[in-house]
């Protein structure tokens, strides 16, 4: 095994599968490309592996806080790097980094972690420091690792500082060049509109994401439907299904006055390609990515002043329509926030210029400056 060999050899740690293809897979095949030998630790169970550039190891690693099977996804962890005999081991998310925190190093393999989110910021009572020490402890035993916002790194003790590091940019960033309003004709659009029976002059609101209370879904769908009594020219266009660990009791979306619900796309760029405005009242968040590609299409986005939302909102202020959600009154808030899109203008020429600040290329430069 020659030196060059064992230093492009790389093992990201993430806990989802499904985690993996939304985020890390464009920057797996990126690295594969330019020499690197990508290998990927993750729980495969109850996924569908697709054929990949890159290696897939199984490692039962838990949702939850389950300490026998995080020490048994550690041992996992352990045997897979000892067979692997990577140059650097990347963890993502909570529950990857503690894994590989709990795994004993190896020579010449340097372990980083990235937070896609800190739990403990957003709890309170018990549960927030334990989850404090839990985090604390992870970021103190990796040699460096990244949160992807201020208000993440601000809330951690000052002596976990020397390891911790915010990321440049937007979190992952996104694919601007496929998400990008030009890529879609008046003729593609007009067809999608009337497949789903959305008159071209009327005005579509889009939730992108998981249907669950936290990402603020039942809270949308009121709000659309109080809107929908006074205008008659909206429309509510849902891209995602429910999910089983955090279940709603929802009726039949499609069977509502102007829902359209498409179901879980692999693609939804063309759902945003035919929408005005995201609604996105999520209570916590990293960083978006559904937002960003939103920004990149070009849309007004209306989302509550949470870590990570906020920040792009704030940035990208010709559409800053930050609402709370919390607390009550919060649907006629909403509402109040989407009548106020419906009113404002947008100018895609001049929001191109900054829609590169976007860029998921920024995210992948910046990994590999860090591997080197």
């Amino acid at each position: 095994m020659t030196n060059l060999e064992v230093r492009r050899r790389l093992l990201i740690v993430i806990p989802v599968y499904g985690s993996y293809r939304a985020f890390l897979k464009g920057l797996a095949s990126w690295l594969s490309e330019r020499g690197w030998e990508v290998h990927i630790a993750t729980n495969l169970k109850a996924s569908v592996a697709e054929p990949d550039v890159v290696a897939l190891h199984q490692v039962d690693m838990p949702r939850g806080a389950n300490p026998l099977q995080l020490l048994k996804a550690s041992r996992q962890l352990q045997a897979l790097i000892y067979e692997i005999q990577p140059s650097v081991v990347h963890a993502h998310f909570s529950v990857g980094m503690l894994v590989l925190a709990l795994v004993s190093r190896v020579k010449n393999a340097r372990r980083l972690g990235t937070f896609q989110g800190m739990r403990f910021p957003l709890d309170s009572g018990f549960s927030r420091w334990v989850f404090k020490l839990v985090e604390c402890f992870s970021i103190l035993r990796l040699d460096q690792s990244w949160v992807l916002t201020a208000d993440d790194y601000e809330a951690v003790p000052w002596f976990v500082h020397c390891k911790l590091a915010i990321q440049d940019g937007y979190g992952f960033g996104c694919d601007i060049e496929h998400f990008d309003s030009a890529r879609f004709s008046d003729a593609d659009k007009a067809k999608l509109r009337s497949k789903l029976e959305i008159p071209d002059e009327d005005y579509v609101f889009i939730f992108v994401g998981r249907l669950t209370a936290f990402k603020g879904f039942p809270l949308a769908l009121e709000a659309f439907q109080q809107l929908r009594k006074e205008r008659s020219d909206v429309h509510f266009l849902i891209v995602g299904e429910a999910d089983p660990q955090h279940p709603l009791d929802l009726p039949e979306l499609n069977s509502l006055e102007a829902v359209h619900h498409v179901g879980w796309q692999d693609d939804p760029a063309p759902y945003l390609s035919i929408s005005n405005t995201m609604v996105f009242p999520s209570e916590r968040e990293g960083v978006p990515v559904c937002v960003m590609e939103a920004l990149a299409m070009g849309l007004f986005v209306v989302g509550n002043d949470v870590r990570g939302v906020n920040k792009l909102l704030e940035d990208f202020g010709s559409r800053r329509l930050p609402v709370s959600s919390r607390g009550e009154g919060s649907t006629c808030t909403l509402k109040s926030a989407m009548g106020d899109a419906l009113a404002c203008k947008q100018s895609e020429s001049a929001f191109s210029p900054v829609r590169q600040k976007l860029s998921r290329r920024l995210f992948y430069e910046t990994v590999l400056r860090d591997y080197a």
